[in-house]
């Protein structure tokens, strides 16, 4: 269901934001980071993106508005916490990592979308609802958190779940939308991490200096 305050689905951003900000307090809890530094790094995970959207948008934050926002992501931070001794692993980290990427790509696509917005003004809005978190809480604690393993790939990837959910949205179905795009980007993310083209360069691209070792986990 659409509420008209929130222009997205609350069965989809409140799970997304639980996840978020229990990624970010795992991940980063594990790096020496206090359990205040990991709780607020886990709220600029959780709310950062939707936050940023809402600026660009012109609207008043849905996480300074509705009271539950705070509260989901203070729970999926403890969570973090909790599981930090069990997360830290090379498979696990890049799959929570991506899907919870392409949840926020997608809240922030669905949002722009249902406030009408030029198309690519909803890809943008998107874009930047997916990595606006990620990027406050790298600078925040000078960590980057995608290691790397972004850069040209990670914006083609979310170029193209982006189109994808154009595409069916316009059909009319928004949940066939949402699944698409999520299926999308976490399935590129997959192969590019299995093909070893997480590193800065695109596929096609010679690999730098930097990165011309063993392929980016």
């Amino acid at each position: 269901m659409i509420f008209a305050q929130h222009g997205v689905s609350l069965y989809l951003e409140l799970p997304t934001i639980f996840l978020a900000a229990f990624f970010g307090a795992a991940y980063f809890s594990v790096r020496k980071v206090t359990l205040l530094g990991a709780f607020l790094l886990a709220l600029c995970l959780g709310l950062g993106g939707g936050i940023w959207r809402d600026i660009v948008l012109n609207i008043e934050p849905a996480a300074f508005q509705y009271w539950y926002f705070v509260p989901v992501a203070l729970a999926g931070g403890l969570l973090g916490v909790l599981v930090r001794d069990r997360f830290d692993s090379e498979w696990i980290t890049p799959y929570v990592r991506n899907v919870t990427t392409g949840l926020l790509l997608l809240i922030g696509l669905e949002k722009a979308y249902n406030y009408d917005n030029p198309t690519l003004s909803v890809v943008l809005i998107g874009i930047l609802t997916a990595v606006g978190g990620s990027v406050t809480a790298s600078v925040l604690s000078r960590n980057d958190l995608f290691h790397h393993n972004g850069g040209a790939f990670l914006v083609m990837c979310l170029l193209i779940a982006s189109t994808v959910f154009l595409i069916i949205v316009h059909t009319g179905s928004m949940y066939l939308a949402e699944i698409g795009a999520v299926a999308t980007f976490v399935g590129l993310r997959h192969v590019g991490h299995v093909k070893g083209w997480t590193a800065v360069e695109l596929p096609w691209e010679p690999a730098t200096a930097e990165s011309s070792g063993s392929p980016a986990k």
